[in-house]
């Protein structure tokens, strides 16, 4: 085993190499941690513009599959998709519930993170 002296001190290879990997590791962990808190202060912030852009789409998409559902029944004049998988009223309410829904499920990790910065 390679031994190096330092000062008066004799230190085995293995004992340099542990403390250099210690010094490196600690930076290393600061780094990720302050890698990993943008990181979720970034996924708070696009939990608040999820929320609010989610729930005004939701509303849009149950607006055309009303507006679908009338021209169906001859109320309103023809709807602006004639043919294709966006021509049936059934998938846009479908898809205002699916909007809505999601807006739903990201509110509360929203509304935390704002409680969270509030509070810091």
């Amino acid at each position: 085993m390679p031994v190096t002296r330092i000062g008066a001190m004799l230190q085995p290879a293995l004992v340099r190499t542990a403390s250099a990997v210690a010094d490196t590791s600690s930076t290393l962990v600061d780094r990720l941690q302050a890698f990993f808190g943008k990181t979720i202060r970034a996924s708070e912030e696009t939990a608040d513009l999820l929320v609010a852009l989610l729930s005004p789409a939701s509303v849009m998409a149950l607006v055309l599959g009303l507006w679908r559902l009338t021209a169906d029944l001859d109320w309103t004049g023809s709807f602006l998709i004639s043919k294709g998988f966006f021509s049936h009223w059934q998938v846009w309410i479908a898809l205002a519930f699916a909007l809505k829904l999601g807006a739903s499920a990201v509110a509360p990790f929203s509304a935390k993170a704002r409680a969270n910065r509030e509070n810091s």
